[in-house]
């Protein structure tokens, strides 16, 4: 199953090469979805997701999931999405976004990612 996922990510990132963010949706924020979880309290989904286009929003983080280590990426955001409008993505664009409080007392893994909102 973790080739799967490394699979997917470099089909991801290699069909994110070919398309600019412009094309498919309105934003000047790009990034790449990772992979997501049942959000904060059984609600939504929490997404993670690389940003490509603007380095200082994310951190360098190396992932896990389901117990095996997922990768690494440069800029990675937690992106909470209460009515999992971004359920089947490959990737968000937006422009505007709120900064949600960091979660307390989770999964150390998630230590220090910022976590936000997508407004628009």
């Amino acid at each position: 199953m973790h080739r799967l996922f490394k699979s997917l990510i470099f089909s991801a990132l290699a069909s994110t090469a070919l398309t600019s963010c412009a094309d498919e949706c309105n934003g000047n924020i790009e990034t790449l979805v990772l992979y997501a979880k049942p959000g904060p309290k059984g609600v939504g989904r929490a997404t993670y997701v690389d940003v490509l286009n603007k380095p200082g929003m994310g951190i360098k983080k190396t992932l896990m999931y389901e117990g095996k280590e997922f990768g690494t990426f440069e800029h990675v955001v937690i992106i909470n999405d209460p009515e999992s409008r971004f359920a089947k993505n490959s990737k968000i664009c937006f422009t505007t976004f709120r900064a949600d409080a960091a979660a307390t007392g989770g999964d150390l893994n998630e230590e220090g990612i910022p976590e936000i909102t997508v407004e628009k």
